[in-house]
């Protein structure tokens, strides 16, 4: 039982175009998960439909921590790679990410947009509620559940993927370029 990653992360990323963005930057999780893959495939996946070029300079390892995401956001702050939006692996990537940008002087979302991925019930309550994919928790373990009692009556059990939704909450907007002109 598994949520639809690629899927998830692909319409997170679509929402940053949507809203104008051109440049985003992209925290990865750590390169040994299926999961982290899959997101970043979306990320990918969605720039190369709108006809980007994925940019590496705009692409960055954060891991799982928000301490992981606060070190990436660091980082990309001293590249200066000029991202106008940053979609992030995991609600505490986002969270470290966003933390580092406040601390700097930046704000969420005038100067940069921040997309997490999760919906843990600190994203709603952050200093700024972060917009990110809900993932269907609850179906999860019912499908879960099912698949056990499925297997212990002895059948053969099918891989089955969930969708997941974006949550649009106050941490994504236009990029800054856009707002001047409207």
């Amino acid at each position: 039982m598994e949520i639809e990653e690629l899927t998830a992360s692909h319409s997170a990323t679509q929402h940053l175009l949507q809203l104008g963005h051109k440049r985003i930057a992209y925290f990865t999780g750590p390169p040994v998960t299926p999961w982290a893959h899959d997101r970043f495939e979306g990320y990918r996946r969605a720039l190369r439909e709108a006809g980007l070029e994925v940019d590496d300079k705009l692409v960055f390892q954060a891991g799982s921590t928000i301490e992981d995401g606060t070190n990436a956001a660091l980082q990309m702050l001293n590249e200066g790679c000029d991202a106008t939006a940053v979609q992030a692996v995991s609600d505490l990537v986002a969270i470290g990410c966003a933390n580092a940008l406040l601390s700097q002087g930046l704000k969420i979302p005038e100067d940069v947009s921040v997309v997490g991925f999760g919906n843990i019930l600190t994203a709603e309550y952050f200093r700024v509620p972060l917009t990110t994919i809900r993932q269907p928790k609850h179906r999860l373990g019912t499908a879960a559940v099912d698949t056990m009692m499925t297997l212990i009556r002895g059948e053969k059990v099918s891989s089955k993927r969930l969708p997941a939704e974006l949550i649009n909450r106050k941490s994504t907007a236009p990029p800054k370029s856009q707002n001047k002109a409207a």
